[in-house]
């Protein structure tokens, strides 16, 4: 075939990966004729991929230990998530099989009525639990300090709206509760302060709610960076890219039972500026800035927080952020265009952030895959809840490899799939593998079986709590995540650039 028509083993994978859905099945013929196995072999060697294998768990363990009773602050989409994730549902869209927390809800607060009940309805039943006994219901609490009050509460979810994150944790600390806090940490850098200090100086156990801090891919991503196989890196890309109502968060449209005499409003507000209640302020908070950060704090910050994870960033030295309500003309004061640079000159790196809520394409990826992209002089890679790392064409470390047609600037030649049969890491990813990230990151897998990370991440502060330890959301990661979100909001906001001074520790 080669001598005929001049055609070598580099243009044909070439030309695969440029055809899909024919290289789905050519490419896996190819690979079962050993196509790939002296590339693997080459790469393997090289690289010394079974460092990257670890040792998992078993999941479906019951947690050992005395039962903790829990309180949670806010039964919204986000809190009635939660709830599902302990196993508090008599049914579930979420078709994981876990382990028995041997944990009860005992306390609910919601200042929307309707909200409280669905929580205390959620609390009867334990769909981990080997029994199937009916619970006794978690009791409602109309102020979340009474709840903390309690004797009947040893930790407590804060699933709130972010203008009550700080007075909550003060207050939870104060109470001697342990907190699992949804993210962002504060709706002000001003906040970030007090918490760190308060946070810092607390004896209980605290956990970020960054549930993507359990994600596989990115225990993979920090060593295969560890050992520089991307060289140089110079840029890295993120993005958040929506297209409907609910990810504009215009969350009250459809919603039944919206009266205002079954919310506490005045409650609800604290201390943020008097504003008369709508649906659309109560429900779709997240448009607001005088309840949120925006889009850097409720999206971005999943992006920053997986980068941090894999390279330890830390806060950027400054932030320039621009955008606007390019597209829904509503209520908001928000910006639904948004796009941000934050640079590390000390990590000689830039990385970026755009977002539009008004489009969910993302180019060459799946619609509105969470997909960060990382710039190496040798390599770049794509990493979601998949990692795929393709050659650079004009790297010097693989100029070899790339003049062998060992490697292709089109294929990935280093790729790890935790659902795959193959366990995971591996070397050359054949036509037949996919060429995108995963959408969502609202999984694992753990020994191959698929498991629910915020499971895990909530797993993981309860067994601080009765074992001790340090849970993987500290207060450092927190911190960091809450300032360099918000630098981005302030830059929008006052429309300058904003600066990280190390020294005195402040924004500037």
């Amino acid at each position: 075939m080669e001598e005929k028509n001049g055609l070598n083993r580099r243009d044909f994978l070439a030309g695969l990966a440029s055809v899909p859905v024919f290289g789905l099945f050519i490419g896996s013929y190819l690979s079962k004729l050993g196509f790939y196995s002296d590339k693997k072999k080459a790469i393997s060697s090289e690289i010394n991929l079974d460092s990257l294998r670890q040792e998992e768990f078993d999941i479906t363990q019951t947690s050992k230990g005395d039962l903790l009773r829990l309180g949670i602050i806010g039964v919204g989409s986000r809190g009635y998530s939660v709830l599902e994730s302990l196993g508090f549902s008599k049914t579930s869209t979420k078709d994981y099989s876990h382990g028995d927390l041997n944990v009860r809800l005992t306390g609910v607060c919601d200042v929307y009525d309707v909200h409280a009940d669905e929580g205390t309805a959620l609390s009867k039943y334990n769909r981990f639990s080997k029994s199937n006994e009916t619970l006794p219901a978690a009791q409602i609490y109309k102020n979340y300090r009474e709840m903390l009050n309690s004797n009947d509460i040893d930790a407590v979810i804060i699933t709130s709206p972010d203008h009550w994150h700080a007075q909550m944790v003060i207050d939870a600390v104060q109470a001697g509760k342990h907190i699992y806090c949804e993210k962002c940490l504060t709706r002000t850098i001003e906040e970030t302060y007090t918490l760190n200090d308060v946070l810092s100086n607390a004896n209980i156990v605290f956990q970020y709610g960054h549930q993507n801090r359990q994600q596989k891919s990115y225990e993979v991503a920090r060593e295969i960076l560890q050992k520089e196989i991307l060289g140089k890196i110079s840029v890295i890309k993120t993005h958040t890219n929506r297209n409907n109502e609910r990810g504009a968060w215009l969350r009250h449209i459809g919603k039944e039972n919206t009266d205002p005499k079954l919310i506490d409003w005045k409650q609800w507000l604290g201390a943020a500026k008097y504003e008369p209640f709508t649906p659309d302020r109560f429900f779709g908070w997240q448009k607001f800035f005088e309840y949120s950060g925006g889009l850097p704090a409720h999206m971005f910050s999943h992006e920053y927080d997986a980068i941090n994870q894999v390279l330890d960033l830390g806060i950027p030295k400054s932030v320039s952020a621009t955008g606007g309500i390019y597209y829904w003309k509503d209520t908001r004061n928000t910006p639904d265009v948004f796009q941000a640079a934050f640079e590390y000159p000390d990590k000689e790196l830039v990385l970026t952030y755009d977002a539009t809520l008004a489009s969910s394409s993302t180019g060459m990826y799946e619609s509105g895959a969470k997909v960060k992209e990382l710039f190496g002089s040798d390599a770049w890679m794509r990493l979601g809840m998949n990692i795929d790392v393709i050659v650079d064409r004009h790297s010097k470390k693989y100029k070899q490899k790339l003049t062998k047609g060992i490697i292709s600037p089109n294929v990935p030649f280093l790729t790890y799939y935790p659902g795959s049969s193959s366990g995971g890491v591996d070397a050359v990813t054949s036509a037949s593998q996919k060429l995108y990230a995963s959408q969502g990151l609202v999984y694992t897998y753990k020994g191959g079986k698929k498991v629910d990370v915020t499971y895990l991440h909530l797993r993981e502060w309860i067994d601080a709590i009765r074992n001790g330890g340090t849970p993987s959301g500290t207060i450092k990661t927190a911190f960091e995540d809450s300032i360099t979100c918000l630098m981005a909001t302030k830059s929008y906001v006052e429309k300058r650039r904003v600066e990280w001074d190390p020294v005195n520790q402040r924004v500037v």
